[in-house]
């Protein structure tokens, strides 16, 4: 928290730092994916899991639907480099797809985080 990027754009880590929700549109699985080592697509390296496809078997439908697609673990996520590079959505490309309801996705469900 002493150190500010060179923009100065990084409030939302005085919300996290207070235990509040961000309000951001994450790309995650269309401007940026994570590859484990199995070779799979997921969100980021932070929820693993889903889509959980295969590199080459991911489409530019895939990547399209995910940029429309809210992420139900957007709003307490703490990736710097996701948030830096998402700050242009907030004047562009709303995201039209729900994020799933909790229950509503099976196995392939994303982390969630209770805190205690």
């Amino acid at each position: 928290m002493g150190k500010k990027n060179y923009a100065r754009m990084n409030y939302f880590q005085n919300n996290i730092a207070a235990g509040k929700e961000n309000k951001w549109k994450c790309r995650a699985g269309a401007r940026y994916l994570y590859i484990c080592e199995d070779g799979l697509v997921h969100y980021c390296s932070q929820q693993r899991g889903y889509p959980a496809t295969p590199l080459d078997q991911y489409t530019v439908e895939d990547i399209r639907r995910e940029f429309v697609t809210e992420k139900g673990c957007a709003p307490r996520c703490t990736v710097a480099c996701v948030h830096y590079t998402s700050y242009m959505d907030f004047w562009r490309a709303p995201q039209t797809i729900p994020a799933p309801a909790s229950g509503q996705v099976e196995k392939q469900d994303l982390v969630q985080l209770q805190i205690r």
